[in-house]
């Protein structure tokens, strides 16, 4: 056999080669970009869920300690624990000791540890920005 009658079974072998591996590999990197951006929307989502949870305890919390009532004292309880969820583990302390003062409807006392907990939040947002 000569070159001249192999170039065209080579040609066909490449082409057929080709037309297989394009998108084989056009495919691996669909994937990987896929992968990528799913990622990248699950810590968006993360993030975006830890800062309403921020958010949640600032306005309740907050609020119940300003004005409370029955249905403020749930929510801030509700969003206090919704909190610990998110927040770094030096926090609970002050946390569990806010809550205990939320229980026992001292105001005095829950105002300088929500202010504290408001500062401490402020700097992970700020963090994130």
């Amino acid at each position: 056999m000569t070159w001249e009658t192999l170039a065209p079974w080579m040609a066909l072998v490449f082409t057929l080669a080709l037309s297989i591996l394009v998108p084989l590999f056009t495919q691996i990197a669909n994937n990987r970009h896929q992968r990528k951006i799913l990622r990248e929307q699950r810590l968006f989502d993360v993030r975006e869920k830890k800062r309403n949870a921020y958010t949640d305890f600032l306005l309740k919390v907050g609020g119940s300690v300003t004005h409370c009532s029955h249905e403020s004292l749930r929510e801030a309880g509700a969003a206090l624990y919704h909190l610990y969820a998110y927040a770094p583990h030096d926090w609970w302390d002050e946390m569990d000791q806010l809550s205990k003062l939320l229980h026992d409807f001292d105001w005095k006392k829950a105002a300088p540890i929500l202010q504290k907990l408001s500062r401490l939040i402020a700097e992970e947002l700020d963090k994130e920005r």
